[in-house]
Formats: C-alpha cells, structure tokens, sequence
C-alpha cells in the first residue's frame, strides 16, 4: 500500500485512538487489509522485529469475535499471540509476523504438483486436528488460500481468526454469520451451528481449487478418482454427509497418495541374487526380529510360514487402516468383504463399487467390477487380486496389449494376476478355490507395498 493510502487511513484515528503503550513500542509500516471494520497493520518494533495488528473498535464489538482466541493457542502452524492493548475506543492485538506466501499466491507462481497438494493439505489437517480437539473446540470458518501461508521451507500457517468461533453444544445455529463465498458451507450462513465439519467442507473446497484451479466441480477436468472421492466426501451438503473428524480426511489422503519408502532390504536382495536360500532365510528371520513385521518396510518377505504371513498381514492392515474386517482370518471372504475394504479402507465411492453394467462384463469407469455379483458371492484370488491392482493402478488392468487373445477368463483379470505373480503379490497364496479373511489381508498388503514402491 502506498504511503498516500496509508496516511488515509491513519487520519481517519487521531493519536488519543490507539492504545498509547501500543504506539510508543510500534511503529505502522503498513496497512494489510481493512475490511468488515477491522483494521490490519504490519508493525514493527524499535528492534526491527516485524509483527502483525489487528485494531478493533470498541464501539463494533461484533467485529472482536475471534480476537482473544489466538491467546491461548500455541501450534507451529499458528500466528504466535504477543501481546494486547486497549483503551476507552480501541482493542489491538498483536501477533506473530509469519514470513512467506498466501497459498493463493504461491499456487499461481508455482506448478504443485499432486504430491505438494496433498502435503499442504495434510498440513492443514494436523493444524486443524489440533483446534478441533481442544477442550473448547475452535472453528475457523474461513479457510481460503489467502488465510494460509507458504513458508520457504514448505511448511504452512493459518492465519486470520477475525471470524473464529469456540464450539457450543447448546447452540442450533451460530449467532454472527461470516465466511467467504466459494469456501463457506450452507451452515455458514445461518442453516445451523458451525462445528469441526465446517472447516472439513471448507478442507474440501481448497483441495479441489489446488488440484483443478476452480473452487467449482468441472466434470471436464479429470481428478485422480480418490482424491475426488475425498472432495466429494468433504463437500457434501448435509454436514452428517461429510467426514465427521479432520483426522479421517488425512487417513484418507494418506491412502490415496502414499509415500514411497526407501528400499533396505540390500542384504536380503544381494542373498537372493546369490541363490542361497539357507541365508536368505536367516537375513528374513533378522529383518523380522528387528521389525516385528515383514510388512512394516517396502519388502515383500519370501519365506515365511502361511500362518506367520496371514497373522502379520492381518496385524499389517489393522495398524495401517484401523479395521476390523480381517479379524476372523480363517472364514471364506466373500465379494461383500471386498467391496467394503474397497469403500472403507481405499476410499472408494459406494456407488462405484456396487455398480453393476447389465450389457455384458467389461471395463468401464462408471463400474469398479465389471460383473454383477451378489456380496454372498464367495471370492478367489484372481478377483481380489484384479481389485487390490485395480484400486491403486486401473490403467495396468485396463492395458492388454500383453495379452495374446482375450478368450478365457476376464483378459483384465489375467493382466492384473500376471502382474501380481510378476510384482510377487501372490507370495503366500497358495489356496486353491475359494480364499479366507487372511488370504484377501495378504493379498491387499502386499499389494499396498508394491505400489508404495513404483
């Protein structure tokens, strides 16, 4: 702002306006923003530190809703409080000057990849997680690119509390309504009270703008279909359809974009390479003993007991997905089981798991399986393995240039076993038919950690 506009609006406050302890210790270097009658100052002190303050009259106390708020949180990815002042006509709080770029402004300068995206916004669920579960929860209410900063390291910060609330049980609905349009849920303005699924709607909104550009679902841009799931599942109108903690939406992301983990396991490669299975089986037995798990790095055991593997498999997934669908690993699974790991673990759409083409059996992205089947269907391993491969990779089911013809069983079926015996998937399966609870386990954990390391 030039100096012209920002003596402007000084003049508009004579001396005796501001807290007098306020102006001897800092001096206005310039005016952020001035909106919804709160005036917003980088200042700086007689030390050259920089800080941000936020000056509200006293006369507007509606305008002061959020401003003790920052008082007692503290968290990397908050504006630190420093200090207030106040006298008969103003309150100013001053905060933590957090260097850096407004995500809106950083996204425009830089290409974000999938990858970044998805670490912004896992960032913005631990933030978020840390104000939801206080005591008295805090609701943001205006998450926005413009309220996030970029600091050079990566690391982000929310800022802008003017319109925070504490969550209160006995309230239908809020009592001031604010937020930005685009990012603000129906809730938001006056359909009922403002809770931790407000900022998951808003969570969503942004997802969608850093992946597509557009705070508006475009069916002509392609989205990654889990990361769209999760927008969809954040977005929904009805705050009872959305992700009732922030914590779900990072499980989810996670999910959706996992990390590839550094390979360690050279001693077991360079003894396999040299075909001595007595070593091979010792270097496993170590690798075990130090991990308590054959699933815990990015190597897929090669011996080890059908019972050790269905009973780590099982450990495996629980840890990794919090369920329970893998408990009673000695039944017969059936379709029904899979297509609730597929919903429930992998964050699949309902709808797209239970669609059923009636044409005939085929690829189609409308359908997640290409058959009709009843949930009480029993599974056998080519099934679960076409879904485990399909559900992080369609395109290596849907590539059959591999194959000679298509006759026999579902040519993608016969791609995504080809890969899985290629990729080692199939360690440990030796069922014939019909597979249990633990064989899927094992299937879908060891297909987890393929494709963690691609």
């Amino acid at each position: 702002m030039n100096d012209d506009i920002l003596k402007e609006i000084l003049s508009a406050y004579d001396d005796a306006d501001y807290p007098e302890e306020f102006s001897s210790k800092y001096d206005i270097m310039e005016c952020l923003s001035d909106q919804n009658g709160i005036l917003t100052f980088l200042v700086q002190d007689h030390e050259g530190t920089r800080y941000v303050a936020k000056c509200f009259e006293k006369q507007f106390p509606e305008k002061a809703v959020g401003n003790g708020i920052l008082t007692e949180l503290s968290h990397k990815g908050l504006p630190k409080y420093i200090a207030s002042y106040e006298n008969d006509e103003m309150t100013v709080t001053v905060r933590e000057y957090i260097e850096g770029k407004s995500l809106d402004r950083y996204a425009s300068e830089q290409d974000i990849s999938q990858q970044e995206t998805v670490d912004i916004c896992m960032q913005l669920c631990d933030i978020l997680a840390f104000l939801h579960h206080r005591d008295k929860p805090v609701i943001h209410r205006d998450i926005k690119p413009q309220n996030i900063i970029v600091r050079s390291d990566g690391s982000i910060a929310l800022i802008d509390f003017d319109i925070a609330r504490e969550y209160s049980n006995g309230n239908d609905t809020d009592t001031v309504f604010f937020g930005t349009r685009n990012y603000a849920p129906p809730e938001q303005y006056g359909f009922s009270q403002t809770d931790a699924r407000t900022d998951i709607y808003s969570l969503g909104i942004l997802l969608r703008f850093l992946l597509t550009g557009s705070t508006k679902e475009n069916s002509s841009i392609k989205v990654y279909r889990p990361l769209e799931n999760i927008i969809k599942k954040c977005t929904g109108f009805s705050p009872k359809d959305r992700f009732s903690d922030v914590r779900q939406v990072k499980k989810a992301l996670e999910k959706a974009n996992p990390k590839v983990q550094k390979i360690r396991a050279a001693v077991i490669a360079a003894a396999a390479v040299a075909g001595i299975v007595l070593l091979i089986f010792a270097g496993i037995k170590i690798y075990r003993h130090v991990t308590d798990s054959p699933f815990s790095e990015d190597k897929i055991p090669a011996y080890i007991t059908d019972e050790e593997q269905t009973r780590e498999a099982v450990k495996y997934m629980k840890n990794k997905y919090d369920t329970d669908i893998f408990n009673d690993d000695t039944s017969i699974a059936d379709v029904g089981d899979l297509r609730r790991a597929m919903i429930e673990l992998y964050g699949l759409d309902r709808d797209y798991v239970y669609g059923i083409n009636e044409d005939m059996p085929q690829e189609n992205d409308a359908y997640f399986l290409p058959w009709g089947w009843d949930d009480k269907q029993t599974l056998d391993k080519e099934i679960a393995v076409y879904a485990a491969v399909k559900v992080h990779d369609p395109s290596v089911v849907a590539d059959w240039s591999s194959l000679k013809d298509d006759n026999g069983y579902y040519p993608g079926v016969r791609v995504a076993v080809a890969f899985a015996e290629e990729k080692g998937i199939l360690t440990g399966i030796n069922r014939p038919g019909d597979i249990t609870l633990g064989d899927m386990a094992i299937i879908l954990a060891n297909t987890d950690r393929v494709f963690e390391n691609r």
